[in-house]
């Protein structure tokens, strides 16, 4: 029977030397002699476990907490076309004017916050429209799938070459929308939040229908976005331009792919799961819209065929990622999460060890060629699938520490398709 790994410790820090396995059935073996332990050790570095990838999506994810505003549209040739819009609620400070205020302008202060995914080269159209309902959610949270009804006709339209490196993009107001506003704060008509809603219950920033370029984020910290009103007041000796600003308090991104035509359009609910033979021998992830890759061991307890009483040394999944589906402007994510999720696909915890939580990284497979992959410890799993009673399906997935903030795309290609890249290693101790 599988033994912890904690009882052979001593034991593995003097075997120095690991002896990989055929694909057949016969295991290579070191042997550490009796006069150190008594017993006979042979150590195994096996890569003939099957991992099976599969594409699933999530119903909704939230994303009103990730402090930034992700705005854009571009067709991507295995996601579809990625729409990102918008919806923001803000506020003053404070309710107040002076009675002789006289408003000159308004504007949309969008702060970049550097993020942006595809190409900025293009040029992008934003489209602002004035909210019909209040933003409200029946919990806490507002999701990507989350909408809003707003006005058919936008207050403005209006089109921009998306540069991140700048601080922030500056949008001028139709003068209408903003006197009405600003008329009402400096006359007392609006004195509270209720009241304001009265007149904006909010702004949704909607992409172009034809664009095809990037998605760009937008911060939404107080004093990088916000609407700001030019006023001065015309009585004082020297007349100085005063500024009144409304910061956004309320807010969500609405993220959504159509992938018409493409293998993803088999997923119509959570708990379809397509599998990488169904779509080319690929696996599909990406942050914002749900997709994730189920990572599946179904042979693993193929290891109780092996004689001899045993222990798991170390378990690493590599899973490399397709090297055509990512480039300077879709760039990997550099660090995942890993999670498990049940036979339905609804996520049941984040794996961790008993250092901190389990991430996968990237180590190069042939930098010639850009080939990478992840590497994934997996040993707590995999000790788990083996001795859980009664067998459940559940499963890992990996996703990006900021799955709810980007829309960064990984595209998986299974053993088949990766020339066996991708792989489980397990390095097993049998002692005799």
């Amino acid at each position: 029977m599988l033994k912890s790994f904690i009882k052979l410790f001593a034991v593995i820090t003097i075997i120095m030397v690991v002896i990989s396995c055929s694909t057949d059935t016969e295991y290579d073996s070191l042997v550490a002699g009796e006069d150190f332990t008594g017993t006979n050790i042979r150590v195994l570095s096996i890569d003939t476990f099957s991992v099976t990838l599969s594409s699933m999506k999530f119903d909704s994810i939230t994303t009103s907490t990730s402090g930034r505003l992700l705005i854009g549209q571009y067709n991507d040739n295995d996601m579809g076309i990625i729409n990102t819009s918008a919806y923001v609620q803000a506020i003053p400070s404070a309710y107040y004017l002076s009675n002789d205020a006289v408003l000159d302008s308004v504007g949309l202060i969008l702060g970049y916050d550097t993020y942006y995914y595809n190409d900025t080269t293009q040029v992008a159209t934003l489209n602002i429209h004035k909210l019909t309902d209040k933003m409200t959610t029946d919990d806490t949270y507002f999701y990507n799938t989350t909408e809003t009804a707003y006005e058919n006709t936008p207050l403005l339209s209006t089109t921009y070459v998306p540069t991140p490196s700048n601080d922030s993009l500056y949008v001028t107001l139709p003068y209408v929308f903003g006197e009405e506003l600003f008329n009402g704060i400096r006359d007392n008509l609006i004195t509270d939040q209720e009241s304001l809603y009265q007149q904006l219950k909010g702004l949704t920033i909607q992409p172009g229908a034809d664009d095809n370029g990037s998605i760009i984020g937008f911060s939404t910290d107080s004093g990088e976005s916000y609407l700001r009103f030019y006023y001065t007041i015309p009585d004082e000796v020297e007349t100085d331009e005063y500024t009144y600003d409304m910061t956004i308090n309320t807010y969500y991104n609405h993220i959504e792919s159509d992938v018409t035509g493409l293998p993803l359009d088999a997923i119509s609910s959570q708990e379809d799961n397509l599998t990488s033979a169904e779509s080319g021998h690929i696996s599909y992830n990406q942050a914002g819209t749900g997709y994730v890759t189920r990572i599946e061991f179904p042979s693993i307890k193929d290891l109780y065929n092996i004689d001899g009483e045993g222990t798991i040394l170390e378990a690493t999944l590599y899973i490399e990622p397709n090297s055509e589906s990512h480039s300077d402007i879709q760039p990997l994510s550099e660090t995942l999460l890993l999670y498990t999720i049940d036979q339905n696909n609804d996520l049941a915890s984040q794996v961790s060890n008993s250092v901190d939580v389990v991430t996968a990284t990237t180590t190069d497979i042939d930098s010639e060629f850009n080939q990478v992959a992840f590497t994934v410890p997996v040993i707590d799993f995999i000790d788990q699938k083996l001795s859980e009673s009664p067998e459940t399906e559940d499963a890992l997935i990996l996703i990006p520490t900021d799955y709810n903030s980007t829309i960064n795309k990984i595209i998986f290609n299974d053993s088949q398709r990766s020339n066996f890249n991708t792989k489980l290693v397990l390095t097993y101790a049998i002692y005799e």
